[in-house]
């Protein structure tokens, strides 16, 4: 049973009395497991519903249009733990003090439907094979990493044979859309492992539609774990070589590049980011696959309705992590800067927390950007890059917004909007410092 939490008003539970505390039991005579079971069972149009309520069970019989919702929110879905031992693993380059949830390792590929979490597939069972299928949860992202066995259990730390490919032919078979993942580490799952996984993988397209390729993220703290190392900026440039070629091919092959290198690959070798016609689709922008050539292209559309003066005399400090810097000042920063009365500058922080090669920014911690911010003119606003908080509004050091705004003295933002909004931000952040100064 799944205890109903909210009920929306106005909705078809509200005319018919269903109440938060209630709980559902099943629909069309389906066990409700999840939020995906609620909603893969009312998508007909008659739902026979039974509630349970205290000790007395209660039954609907509605008759809806199919694409309506009844207007129950159920309680959150418990995410399901991973069993693997993954020796690239980031819960475990964690320091140790951290909160609780830090140090929780997921895998749950309801979660790779609902929001794109990544997801190795090793424990499914043919029972959640069947679901995935049934209930059309796709598309999904998956973590391979290598399909030649022996490396794939060293990488995942496992003992035994997950039959990823049978898995993948039964989804895809089924119709599911996957997006592969390869976390790429030096001398383990490069070379011709890395050629066979995409040879595996390719021979399922369209049903995979993608792989996104990821240099390996080492922190300073891993003590006592699998010896890994990251890539020099020569293997960089190499691999970027490499993987050119085998695009070519690919897109003779199939019409599509098939394979992306992530961001880091470019930046990191001092590589000119490729145009938006590497990436096709853009298929896992999230994973830092082409997203800073997006967020570039979206601001250059944006820069001939920049206004050419700004009202007022305004300076902000932009904080951003290593890895975004060049690009940022490049192509986002100077032409901001030829605006009358605004003057941003920008601020690369050091990740400190996590050790120096951790360069992107939704990984900086509050007292790193505070350490680093203390001692400077901020001016008027600080703004902070997008993703350095949880959902409680917490960095990964439990240090919070306020936190940073009290100890800086300086208004602060998390800057979540597209760059297009910036100014509208600005104004709405400005109003709030007059206010407070007028206070």
């Amino acid at each position: 049973m799944l205890r109903i939490i909210d009920i929306d008003s106005g909705s078809i539970a509200e005319e018919l009395d269903i109440r938060a505390g209630d709980y559902v039991v099943t629909i069309n005579d389906q066990v409700i497991n999840d939020r995906l079971d609620y909603r893969f069972n009312i998508s007909d149009e008659m739902v026979h519903l039974r509630i349970r309520r205290g000790e007395d069970e209660i039954i609907y019989d509605i008759e809806k249009e199919a694409e309506d919702d009844l207007g129950i929110l159920l309680e959150e879905m418990k995410m399901k733990a991973c069993g693997n031992n993954c020796v690239f693993c980031f819960v475990y380059q964690n320091p140790k003090g951290m909160r609780k949830a830090v140090y929780f390792k997921d895998e749950d590929y309801r979660f790779s439907f609902l929001y794109g979490h990544y997801v190795t597939l090793t424990t499914l069972k043919q029972s959640d094979l069947d679901r995935i299928v049934n209930q059309r949860l796709s598309p999904l992202y998956i973590s391979v990493h290598a399909t030649e066995e022996k490396t794939r259990k060293l990488l995942l730390g496992i003992n035994r044979d997950d039959h990823l490919l049978d898995k993948i032919r039964f989804l895809t078979e089924g119709g599911i859309e996957l997006h592969a993942q390869i976390v790429l580490c030096p001398g383990i799952n490069d070379g011709a492992v890395f050629d066979q996984t995409v040879a595996d993988l390719k021979q399922f397209y369209p049903g995979v539609k993608s792989i996104a390729i990821v240099p390996v993220g080492l922190t300073r703290h891993r003590k006592n774990l699998f010896p890994l190392r990251i890539h020099t900026r020569p293997e960089l440039q190499q691999m970027i070589t490499y993987v050119d070629e085998k695009r070519k091919t690919l897109f003779r092959e199939l019409g599509v590049y098939f394979i992306y290198l992530a961001d880091e690959f470019f930046i990191k070798a001092g590589v000119e980011l490729p145009g938006a016609a590497y990436y096709d689709e853009f298929y896992q922008i999230e994973n830092g696959v082409g997203e800073f050539r997006d967020m570039i292209d979206r601001f250059l559309a944006s820069v001939r309705r920049l206004p050419e003066k700004w009202p007022q005399e305004t300076r902000i400090t932009w904080v951003t992590g290593t890895l975004a810097k060049g690009n940022l000042e490049k192509y986002v920063i100077t032409p901001l800067n030829a605006i009358d009365n605004l003057h941003i500058d920008l601020l690369a922080v050091t990740n400190h927390f996590y050790g120096p090669t951790i360069q992107i920014s939704g990984l900086l911690v509050g007292e790193d950007i505070y350490n680093q911010l203390k001692d400077r003119e901020l001016g008027d606003l600080v703004l902070l890059p997008p993703r350095v908080l949880n959902n409680d509004g917490l960095f990964l050091d439990d240090w919070t917004v306020a936190d940073l705004e009290q100890k800086l003295g300086v208004p602060c933002h998390v800057y979540t909007e597209p760059l297009s909004r910036l100014f509208s931000v600005i104004k709405k952040k400005r109003r709030k410092l007059v206010s407070t100064e007028s206070a």
